[in-house]
């Protein structure tokens, strides 16, 4: 039986919540939801190592996370942080939440583009690279920068 990476399981569970988001047309209420819980995990890291930890039961989880969340996300969202802790999945909540931006994002009609530099650019120089991008792609652009120092010069867009 294979294992499962934590960017395959953050597609799993990113794609599921969106698509039972656009079910219940609630696509921005669940991302406002995600960024909550979000800045929750930054606040508080002790609530991340909880909810990944191996050492506290299901119940003990679902307990503190009803406790803290309930009335402040919609049902679906609560909902679903239920099934990732019933499936042991709370550890790879901050990629989950990553992936459904990536996915938000594209609902709302952007296109990530990831550039690869051998010097850092001003940020002048993204924002005239991303307009650029923006004309010829005839999108909106999340323009996503890398340096490499092994490139001579120039850029890699992809």
């Amino acid at each position: 039986m294979s294992t499962a990476t934590a960017e395959q399981i953050a597609d799993i569970y990113g794609r599921s919540l969106m698509d039972l988001a656009a079910q219940s047309q609630s696509i921005e209420a669940v991302a406002e939801d995600l960024d909550l819980i979000s800045m929750l995990l930054e606040q508080n890291p002790d609530f991340e190592a909880f909810l990944g930890s191996p050492y506290f039961g299901e119940q003990a989880k679902r307990d503190v996370v009803r406790k803290i969340l309930t009335g402040r996300l919609q049902r679906l969202t609560l909902n679903f942080l239920f099934v990732m802790i019933d499936h042991n999945r709370g550890r790879f909540l901050p990629e989950i939440i990553g992936r459904y931006r990536q996915l938000y994002r594209a609902y709302q009609g952007y296109q990530t583009v990831d550039v690869t530099v051998a010097q850092p650019m001003s940020d002048q120089e993204k924002d005239q690279l991303s307009k650029e991008l923006a004309e010829a792609m005839n999108a909106k652009i999340d323009l996503e920068v890398h340096v490499d120092a092994a490139l001579l010069g120039g850029m890699v867009i992809r």
